[in-house]
């Protein structure tokens, strides 16, 4: 593929990586209301000859050392410190409500024969047994909640539930409407970060930072997209046909074998997706330090902001400058989220382009994606996978047909 020319502004830079710039040229938007897009290209006229591959050492995944009880391997993921914020910013929570003779933040009346009349202080094990009821409920399905507490009658044989020795219904309820794992007095308004990401953060930093101290990474990972299944009212859920949860909040992950290693909020109303920040607004810190979107840095000093645009204009003189849509930004942005090494990334074809896999290789790591026709493949490629779409490719069984782009950098 021929090398395109750097556009004269550039939008967008990755907060993740000072040398990475984003542009929605040649993509194209899933949804209007969404930033996530495709990567948008017309077959390449040209190609290449001598493919230079680009090796990268095999590693295994390694776990360190767990603890011995599964009980501590739990808390790891769910500490107890953290746990007991929750239970100071539930009980505060639960008193506001009561001060103000409300049931909810809708103001709705606290009366009589309320459930939230019953409440009592909530205490670090109760969290401990809500959530430990939650995960059994996961793996028993029953109709109703409320079915796990009934007992059998005479005509209705039912199964005894354990869990009703610990937790009576009533408080399970309460607990699931009421439990604040944030301090509601203390949201920070920021459009690139909204409250509702803000509730999760601290919890979602603890368990990316353990499953990064759990795991070293291997060699290979992949990026995708996953859902969240929420069905509330909230600017940033998202649907995602034929995805098995389509509708809920959407996260970018790098993952290994199963285990998430890192992921980043999708926001569907950025402009520039949910790494891209304008050159002139002041950047986040501590991102870099893998905290994912929203760590709560200090803000930028001027010169701070003045020197991401001499890091354009610099790098926007060289030649191997390639910038990015938003979507393909972020699988650059979870790889630096991880211990420096060399990986080979996997993707679908949301994010596949010869520009990304160039830009991958540019920063140390390989690349392996599906592709669209449409992606800037070779032409010829591109009508090959037109016609396989009618099973006339031409191709025969186990036949593979390899084409380098014109640098001889990436391999179609």
């Amino acid at each position: 593929m021929p090398s395109r020319k750097i556009p004269p502004k550039i939008p967008a830079v990755n907060i993740y990586d000072d040398n990475s710039f984003i542009t929605e040229e040649n993509s194209r938007r899933e949804q209007a209301a969404d930033s996530t897009c495709r990567p948008e290209f017309p077959p390449a006229e040209d190609r290449g000859f001598n493919f230079q591959p680009f090796n990268v050492p095999p590693r295994d995944l390694k776990v360190n050392p767990l603890p011995q009880e599964p009980l501590q391997l739990f808390q790891l993921f769910v500490a107890v410190s953290l746990v007991e914020s929750w239970v100071e910013y539930t009980n505060n929570w639960v008193a506001s409500l009561h001060e103000s003779g409300v049931i909810d933040s809708q103001n709705h009346e606290l009366k009589d024969g309320s459930r939230l009349q019953k409440w009592t202080r909530l205490k670090v094990s109760d969290v401990y047994i809500w959530l430990g009821i939650l995960i059994y409920i996961g793996l028993h399905k029953e109709t109703r909640i409320e079915d796990y507490w009934k007992t059998s009658l005479l005509g209705d044989q039912r199964p005894t539930y354990s869990i009703i020795k610990f937790m009576t219904y009533n408080k399970f309820q309460l607990l699931h409407r009421h439990l604040r794992p944030f301090d509601h007095t203390e949201f920070v308004p920021d459009e690139r970060f909204p409250e509702v990401f803000q509730c999760a953060q601290p919890w979602s930093d603890l368990i990316q930072y353990v499953s990064t101290q759990l795991l070293e990474p291997g060699s290979h990972l992949a990026v995708d997209e996953g859902m969240i299944q929420y069905e509330g009212r909230s600017h940033q859920k998202t649907t995602v046909q034929n995805k098995p949860i389509n509708t809920g909040f959407k996260v970018w992950v790098v993952a290994q074998k199963g285990f998430f290693l890192r992921w980043i909020w999708h926001q569907p109303g950025l402009k520039y997706g949910p790494v891209g920040v304008e050159p002139t607004k002041k950047r986040r810190t501590g991102v870099g330090r893998g905290r994912g979107r929203g760590g709560r840095g200090r803000p930028a000093r001027p010169r701070e902001v003045e020197e991401v645009k001499e890091v354009i204009e610099v790098m926007t003189n060289r030649d191997k400058v390639i910038p990015l849509n938003s979507t393909q930004s972020v699988v650059i942005s979870l790889i630096n989220m991880l211990p420096p090494a060399v990986y080979h990334v996997f993707m679908d074809n949301l994010f596949s382009s010869s520009d990304l896999f160039l830009s991958l290789r540019q920063h140390g790591h390989g690349a392996t994606g599906t592709a669209r026709a449409n992606c800037g493949i070779y032409k010829d490629l591109a009508v090959s996978k037109n016609k396989d779409k009618l099973g006339k490719s031409g191709y025969e069984f186990n036949e593979i047909r390899v084409i380098p782009t014109a640098d001889n950098q990436v391999s179609n």
